[in-house]
């Protein structure tokens, strides 16, 4: 059984202001803390979709052992580095994985989250998976990252921007909503500066 992961780092992060795949985080950049918390992980195969500022990505990763591939299409959006990435994981010649889990580089996740939905995904035999947190009002919301059956690796192919994306493909397969009250990592988007900064802080990072 294989559990492959798409880690999209594409984006140009207009609101950050710098690379987001590059940015201080836990004593080395936000990406490699990133696929070390993969590596550490039930995820056997990592496919990191690239697109703004690759070359300087690439070069600041060195020779890990993460497959990074490039999407031209970046500028279109999200949904387009999410469809090549399930796109390759169906390449001819590759063991289809059991589960993929979906991860923003902005969006980082810890190793046990990450366990713990993919466990509970097979072990269930869902479609779909995703953490809630509660905010300052106790009303819940989805967090990441997002953790789907193979089944769905088609449909993922196909998505753009113009159909919503990931969310159209959760609408029609919906996620069990798994509840981690005690988790803060779920709950984070590092969009901008100030978000980092809070970032950092509950994480202690």
């Amino acid at each position: 059984m294989t559990i492959a992961a798409i880690l999209l780092a594409a984006g140009a992060s207009m609101r950050m202001g710098q690379p987001k795949p590059l940015v201080a985080w836990a004593g080395r950049t936000l990406l490699e803390w990133e696929l070390d918390q993969l590596a550490a992980s039930c995820v056997d195969e990592v496919v990191v979709v690239l697109g703004s500022r690759a070359e300087l990505v690439r070069r600041t990763l060195g020779p890990r052992a993460e497959r990074l591939i490039f999407n031209q299409r970046w500028p279109q959006g999200r949904a387009t580095s999410l469809a090549k990435g399930a796109a390759s994981l169906l390449a001819p010649g590759r063991t289809r994985p059991e589960a993929v889990v979906i991860q923003n580089v902005d969006q980082p996740a810890l190793t046990r989250v990450i366990d713990s939905l993919v466990s509970e995904l097979l072990e269930r035999r869902i479609d779909a998976i995703q953490p809630t947190y509660l905010d300052a009002t106790r009303k819940a919301h989805g967090g990441h990252p997002v953790v789907v059956a193979s089944t769905l690796l088609e449909e993922l192919t196909a998505v753009t921007e113009a159909t919503e994306g990931l969310r159209a493909v959760l609408q029609r397969h919906p996620p069990l909503r798994l509840a981690m009250p005690n988790e803060p990592s779920v709950a984070l988007d590092l969009d901008t500066p100030e978000a980092l900064a809070e970032g950092r802080r509950v994480m202690g990072t």
